[in-house]
């Protein structure tokens, strides 16, 4: 069974009992944006890489202001310009089916209905690629070697307009790993004492959307 598939019945699994259980009327919000994603590690120094961020969710109240929010995006994510352990100049691509489930607070406002919200993502890898950046080849796919799942906590804020228009920013902190680039592909490039440390994936998201 493919990644997509498993993130897509793990959701449809979430909504449909908070659905049931939901305090008021329950409306679905689909946002594309962009991502200014990079990974953290100690002997990794690179640039934020832009990439494409869209994804699908549903806003199910469950008393008072507070509403629960299950979510499917797909995401582009990785880093630039990158120069790994001081001895490889390094960029890599990465794209995830990830899946978040916020707790939001929803504002009274008159000309708005702004919110906060935090909660857990679950990371799906799809693809994860390398390129060495002093022409010695092509992108090379490393998803095998990589974490097949990831966790992160995500924290942001939006706000709606007209009843329709969705603004939203959202940033998303890992907190295991992605990969420690422990690929046989640096075998003859670094010393074989190197300490291969954990990478982490730190991503801004910025999108706009429609509620339904």
């Amino acid at each position: 069974m493919s990644r997509p598939l498993i993130c897509t019945l793990l959701v449809l699994g979430l909504i449909a009992p908070l659905t049931v259980a939901a305090a008021g009327p329950t409306e679905i919000v689909a946002h594309v944006g962009v991502n200014a994603s990079t990974f953290h590690m100690d002997d990794l120094y690179g640039d934020a890489r832009e990439g494409l961020a869209a994804g699908v969710g549903v806003r199910v109240p469950i008393g008072g202001s507070f509403a629960l929010m299950p979510e499917v995006w797909y995401m582009q994510k990785g880093f630039k310009e990158g120069t790994l352990w001081e001895q490889i100049d390094l960029q890599g691509k990465l794209e995830t089916i990830t899946v978040p489930v916020l707790l939001s607070y929803w504002f009274d406002a008159k000309a708005s209905d702004p919110r906060v919200f935090a909660g857990l993502a679950a990371d799906f890898v799809l693809k994860n690629e390398i390129k060495r950046r002093d022409g010695t080849g092509d992108w090379l796919d490393v998803t095998d070697q990589t974490e097949s799942v990831y966790w992160s906590m995500v924290f942001g804020g939006g706000a709606r307009f007209f009843g329709w228009l969705d603004v939203e920013g959202r940033y998303q902190h890992a907190f295991t790993k992605v990969t420690n680039f422990d690929y046989p592909v640096f075998s003859d490039m670094i010393p074989e004492q190197q300490e291969f440390d954990d990478a982490f994936d730190r991503t801004w998201t910025l999108s706009a959307g429609y509620w339904f």
